[in-house]
């Protein structure tokens, strides 16, 4: 063999070298990824057993054969090549799905984990007034409507104050305002409600202390010894929409009420809407007061407000606030739905106007938001609101099972809910419900109702003597929900 041919030959001896440790190399980086793929597919915990069975023996059968072809020395380069290609191209998927478990899982974590809803509490005073901190008040008369004494026993643990009592929170602002008393105390759902009364309360006043209180009894909601839960088929959940942006955690009033009865045996889920001003007796309270004002005083008062109301376990909540809508329709690059009436709103900021027309409309998440929530400029009120919601939910869940939205909004959609939806449905729970849904693929029929009643003025328990619009239940409305609640339940 001649000086040249060995030169040849060691080269190709050392290019194949270096072809087998990339060959080693990549052999070993496929069968990490491929573990990492699997344990976070079966940490999910959401296939069931044969599934998974499936899944395990797929997953094994794939990397036993592209490692052994691709460590294995052939006759000709090209199967392990062709075996290297392979490989590229299952980790590339690998790692591409992998990220999708991790938003997913990421997104349970926040969502399945229960908050903690907190209140803030305000000393308010004229935005004029010499009052600047709790220093300044020191010795005068501090009014307050409906708040603890632990609350202003914290506030002013370091200020002597003399605390009044009032009996109408309107009065309270109003005379606030009109300079007739010099400060008074309320909760930040109460200042909302000034906000809403009186007008240009806010610019008219100045908040000189804030305090924060832990609201604790979302432990009454679930019970464990009721026979309404995920793992027996058969469970209620209520959807709450409350009206605020930003933290999830803040308590306010409950724009959007909705019991959802989900029967995994027969596959029906029955909507039944509550109007947000429904007389209602507030199960804490023990005094009647609208529907929309128990979300002041946390979730667990609403669900067992609404218990009460409909004779029925309520396990379950869902808890959403306005960011959710706007960021929510934003990532799925807007919704198509359909307006009975022809009304215009700005919105939030003041700087953009949205123009309804009667027909479909294609709304952004202000818009969408807007759309759902208005109530005076359409006919029928509170029942044509609730109409629009669900119309809104409907546009949302075509767009969201659309499987192109799914591929290419998939993280923008939970990352759009992730700080602003709240759930008590824990991790298993929820796994139990994908498994059975993937096992038989059902198709679901949807009911829904809606209870009505009478427009009415009354007083309130949050408001006090003040008389406020609300709508009395219609008994009839309320039976025929129940009736209905009961049928969906008690099938099998």
């Amino acid at each position: 063999m001649s000086r040249k041919q060995k030169n040849k030959e060691n080269d190709k001896r050392k290019g194949n070298n270096i072809l087998r440790i990339i060959f080693i190399i990549m052999t070993i980086a496929f069968i990490i990824i491929s573990i990492r793929f699997y344990y976070s597919i079966i940490n999910m915990n959401m296939l069931p057993s044969l599934y998974t069975i499936i899944f395990t023996v797929i997953i094994a059968v794939i990397t036993v054969l592209l490692v052994i072809g691709l460590s294995k020395k052939h006759k000709t380069l090209k199967l392990n090549i062709i075996c290297l290609i392979l490989i590229i191209i299952m980790s590339s998927i690998y790692v591409f799905a992998n990220k999708y478990v991790d938003v997913t899982m990421e997104f349970l974590s926040k969502i399945l984990t229960e908050i903690v809803e907190v209140e803030e509490y305000y000393v308010v005073v004229k935005a004029d007034s010499q009052y600047n901190d709790l220093n300044d008040i020191k010795n005068e008369e501090v009014y307050v409507f409906q708040v603890e004494n632990e609350i202003t026993e914290k506030i002013f643990s370091n200020t002597n104050v003399e605390i009044r009592f009032a009996d109408n929170l309107v009065t309270l602002g109003n005379e606030l305002v009109n300079n007739q008393i010099d400060a008074i105390v309320v909760s930040s759902s109460q200042y909302t409600m000034l906000s809403d009364q009186i007008e240009n309360f806010a610019s008219k006043t100045k908040i000189i202390k804030k305090e924060m209180r832990i609201i604790e009894n979302q432990a009454t909601i679930e019970d464990a010894n009721s026979k309404y839960t995920i793992k027996d088929k058969v469970f209620n959940i209520y959807i709450s929409g409350i009206d605020t942006f930003g933290n999830i955690e803040a308590v306010s009033r409950s724009d959007a009420n909705m019991v959802a009865t989900i029967n995994l045996n027969t596959h029906e889920v029955h909507l039944t809407s509550i109007p947000r001003d429904y007389y209602v007796t507030l199960h804490s309270k023990k005094a009647k007061d609208k529907l929309t004002h128990s979300g002041n005083f946390g979730i667990a008062e609403t669900v067992t407000t609404v218990e009460d109301l409909l004779d029925i376990d309520i396990n379950y909540y869902l808890r959403i606030n306005f960011t959710t809508v706007i960021k929510l329709v934003d990532a799925l690059g807007g919704i198509d739905v359909y307006s009975e009436y022809e009304f215009s709103r700005h919105g939030y900021d003041l700087k953009n106007q949205y123009n309804f027309k009667k027909g479909y409309n294609h709304l952004n998440g202000e818009a969408a938001l807007l759309f759902s929530r208005e109530r005076l400029l359409i006919p029928d009120g509170d029942n044509q609101r609730i109409k629009n919601q669900q119309k809104v939910i409907e546009a949302i869940m075509n767009k969201v099972l659309n499987s192109k939205t799914i591929l290419t909004k998939y993280t923008d959609i939970l990352n759009s809910l992730s700080q602003s939806f709240n759930t008590n449905i824990d991790q298993d729970e929820l796994s139990n419900i994908v498994k059975m849904q993937l096992e038989s693929m059902p198709k679901w029929k949807i009911t829904e109702v809606s209870l009505t009643g009478k427009d009415a003025e009354r007083t309130t328990y949050s408001l006090g003597t003040q008389p406020l619009y609300v709508m009395l239940p219609d008994n009839d409305s309320i039976e025929h929900a129940k009736d209905e609640i009961n049928r969906v339940m008690q099938e099998r």
